[in-house]
């Protein structure tokens, strides 16, 4: 039994001691558990902390987004209102371009048709002046206004110098000049047999009419010889002097001519638009005695040289493409009746400036030049001299060709521009020209002389196809482009 009570006093003794250990081992983890929660419970609390944080910032951002939402609403907003008036803007645009291009159409049918009017009055216009200027001796070289308006300002000029001379001689009665008319031998001047020369026969001209005014200075006022009068003008005048030269023969030896003055030329001029293929003329006041003079017209290069036009021996010349960019002058001399010299005179025309082309042609070259195409309709010569046919040249950038037209269709000749292509004008043939080709074939054509376009002349024609060539022979050649249009 004493056993027992010990041995259960052990026990207890034991389990007090397990149990007091468990208990502090329990309080110990809930002190654990408890520093753990409240650890937790810290980080929490800086968790919501930064979280509020966090979401302040958030705050402030929503609030700026909002803020630039708004003004990109605006903005937008602003856009799309300006994108509308400018689309609206652009429908007015649009409407008023149509309108504009309407009456642009409508403009265009009226110019048309008021061209077409023109063209037909032109037509007409030409028509009726040319049996006028036929009844005068002056027949143009072409039926286009430009010509026919530059004759009829040579017909008014020396219609006004008739004028001046009908009033001369209503003041003195013994006023009677004579007429300036044309031969047809032609010789060089320096050729030495000179009494055999062509020449252009003077009247006896006046010496200068003396007219005093009132209160004025003697003027004298000398007598310009027409070149367009007519035989029957010429011949009471001829007739009235031939009695006073058949009675002055035999006296001709018992003159003594040492210290009389040289026949000479007085206010040598020229006469007429000196454009390529216009007809200009040289005229001026016979002095001392002058009877019969001698032309020669000559082409100053762009060298300075001169060079004597070949055939050009009369007082009248049709300027020529080959006269394009040079200056133009006849040299006259004088002689009297006993074949004495006088002293040459030079007078330039264009007023001593280059030749230039007339407007209207140099718009047709520059309108085919950018075209780079043209058909012409010309003649052809063909085995005999006398064997033209018709054919069509057609010129083109980079070569031309020739087609006969008619039963006889075929091309002539198709060649490229070479450095050797020549385009050449035979001298007293106001219509021909030649084609030299890269061959050294050389083709003889003639202008068209039933077309009245400016367009179809010789001349326009020539110009043309020399600016196709140059501007093909400078691409080959690798040059740059210059300003000229010709040379």
């Amino acid at each position: 039994m004493g056993g027992d009570g010990f041995r259960l006093r052990g026990i207890s003794s034991n389990t007090l001691s397990a149990l007091t250990v468990n208990d502090g081992h329990t309080v110990n983890t809930k002190l654990v558990e408890e520093d753990d929660v409240v650890q937790q419970i810290e980080d929490q609390e800086q968790e919501i902390m930064q979280l509020r944080r966090h979401l302040a910032e958030f705050e402030v951002k929503e609030a700026r987004i909002e803020s630039e939402k708004s003004v990109l609403e605006k903005r937008i907003g602003s856009m799309y209102k300006g994108f509308e008036q400018q689309q609206q803007e652009f429908d007015e645009a649009r409407l008023k371009a149509m309108d504009y291009r309407q009456e642009i159409i409508e403009e265009n049918v009226r110019l048309e048709y008021a061209l077409q009017v023109a063209r037909d009055e032109d037509s007409v216009f030409v028509k009726s002046l040319v049996p006028l200027l036929a009844e005068q001796s002056l027949y143009p070289a072409s039926l286009d206004a430009y010509t026919i308006v530059s004759n009829l300002r040579v017909l008014f000029k020396h219609q006004k110098e008739r004028l001046a001379i009908a009033e001369e001689r209503l003041k003195d009665s013994q006023y009677q000049p004579l007429v300036l008319h044309s031969r047809t031998k032609e010789v060089a001047l320096n050729d030495p047999a000179r009494s055999e020369w062509a020449h252009s026969s003077f009247s006896q001209a006046p010496e200068p009419v003396h007219m005093e005014r009132p209160g004025d200075d003697v003027v004298n006022t000398p007598y310009l010889p027409s070149i367009l009068e007519e035989e029957h003008e010429q011949e009471p005048s001829s007739s009235s002097h031939q009695e006073a030269d058949d009675s002055e023969e035999d006296d001709y030896d018992d003159v003594d001519y040492t210290n009389k003055p040289l026949p000479t030329i007085a206010d040598l001029q020229i006469i007429g638009d000196p454009f390529p293929g216009n007809e200009i003329q040289a005229s001026g006041y016979p002095r001392n005695g002058t009877k019969t003079c001698r032309f020669e017209w000559v082409r100053l290069m762009q060298d300075g040289s001169m060079k004597y036009i070949e055939g050009a021996k009369q007082p009248t010349y049709i300027v020529t493409a080959d006269d394009l960019d040079n200056s133009l002058a006849v040299i006259v001399q004088p002689l009297d009746d006993r074949q004495r010299e006088g002293e040459l005179v030079k007078c330039f025309a264009n007023d001593n400036n280059k030749i230039t082309c007339h407007p209207d042609m140099l718009r047709e070259i520059e309108r085919s030049v950018s075209v780079g195409h043209v058909s012409v309709n010309v003649f052809v010569l063909r085995r005999s001299p006398d064997a033209w046919e018709p054919a069509i040249l057609e010129i083109k950038k980079s070569g031309y060709s020739i087609k006969l037209n008619g039963s006889n269709n075929g091309v002539v000749v198709a060649d490229k521009y070479t450095p050797t292509t020549v385009i050449n004008l035979p001298a007293e043939e106001p219509l021909q020209f030649s084609i030299v080709g890269p061959h050294g074939v050389e083709q003889y054509l003639c202008a068209d002389y039933n077309a009245s376009g400016i367009s179809c002349s010789r001349d326009a024609i020539v110009l043309t196809m020399r600016s196709f060539v140059k501007r093909a022979v400078d691409k080959k050649l690798g040059k740059k482009k210059r300003r000229g249009l010709f040379f």
